[in-house]
């Protein structure tokens, strides 16, 4: 090997340092800014000056002209102080995001009020799934019309909107997942809670960096609904930030959503298209057989080691 050729992983490294750069700007160190630079406003100007621009802008170039008169060293040692703050309030809406805000919008309520949710879906599913039994019952497959068609899945349709899945969880996003997990153990037999991480490790890199991805936007629209509160605690001391909760709460809401149902879809095309593999690859069937409910069980017991 030629002198030098070991160096080439440098431009790689500087590449992923450029990237991990980006994501603790984006993530992190911009958004709290924002939050900080309310917080700094609204402690300033207050319900009574809310909207006192000038006074803000005045106040503003003081504080410049105030910095502009201390040492580069100190106005480096302050810059390098608010980034901090503002990563420091990043993480800590990333771990709300994942204490609390992820609980509540995947279902893990409390005690009655999470009773009471899941009894509220089950409901809303039944009404249309028995629309639809009755509709099948009423009117046999080999006499159905194109209209009978078209009304049931209009029917099917509404009732998927509540869950793909008699409801178990309190919110639409909880039921997204769960349904997932049933869907699969429904048509394979297939524990897939379980067996997720062996089929994990036979997945191409290319799917893996999909899931990723999808994980990502879900889990960056969770931490969105953490900011929409922070901003929902602000607009206590300055009224303007009040639509700024409400507009990334929206926003949120309907991120989250999307992301769920995304991220859902590829887990359950993953198990679709992949299943097969990992059973092949355990010895459980030969190469291409397509999985029934025998193989899902020998799957299932091994990798529960017969638990």
């Amino acid at each position: 090997m030629a002198v030098g050729e070991g160096w080439s992983v440098t431009p790689f490294l500087n590449e992923l340092g450029k990237k991990l750069a980006e994501r603790w700007l984006s993530r992190l160190v911009v958004p709290g800014l924002l939050l900080v630079a309310a917080v700094v406003v609204a402690v300033r100007l207050g319900h009574g000056s809310a909207l006192d621009l000038a006074g803000a802008r005045a106040w503003g170039e003081a504080v410049a002209v105030t910095v502009s008169r201390w040492s580069g060293l100190v106005q480096a040692g302050a810059l390098i102080a608010v980034l901090v703050a503002s990563a420091v309030v990043g993480v800590g809406v990333g771990a709300m995001a994942e204490l609390v805000a992820r609980p509540l919008w995947f279902g893990s309520w409390p005690g009655w009020l999470g009773r009471r949710g899941v009894a509220r879906r089950v409901g809303r599913w039944w009404r249309w799934q028995d629309e639809v039994v009755r509709l099948r019952k009423k009117v046999p497959l080999d006499q159905r019309s194109p209209e009978v068609d078209r009304e049931l899945a209009r029917l099917s349709a509404r009732r998927d909107r509540v869950s793909l899945a008699e409801p178990v969880r309190p919110t639409f996003t909880g039921d997204r997942l769960a349904a997932t997990a049933t869907r699969v153990g429904n048509q394979y037999g297939v524990d897939l809670v379980s067996v997720w991480m062996r089929l994990w490790v036979v997945l191409p890199e290319d799917v893996r960096a999909e899931l990723r991805t999808a994980r990502a936007r879900l889990d960056s629209a969770v931490a969105l609904s953490v900011w929409a509160a922070a901003y929902a605690v602000l607009a206590c001391w300055w009224w303007p930030a009040a639509p700024v909760a409400v507009g990334a709460w929206a926003t949120a809401w309907r991120r989250i959503r999307r992301a769920v149902v995304d991220h859902t879809e590829l887990v359950e095309a993953v198990a679709d298209v992949h299943l097969p593999k990992l059973a092949a690859t355990l010895g459980l069937a030969p190469a291409d057989t397509p999985m029934d409910h025998d193989i899902g069980a020998r799957l299932n017991r091994l990798v529960r080691k017969g638990a």
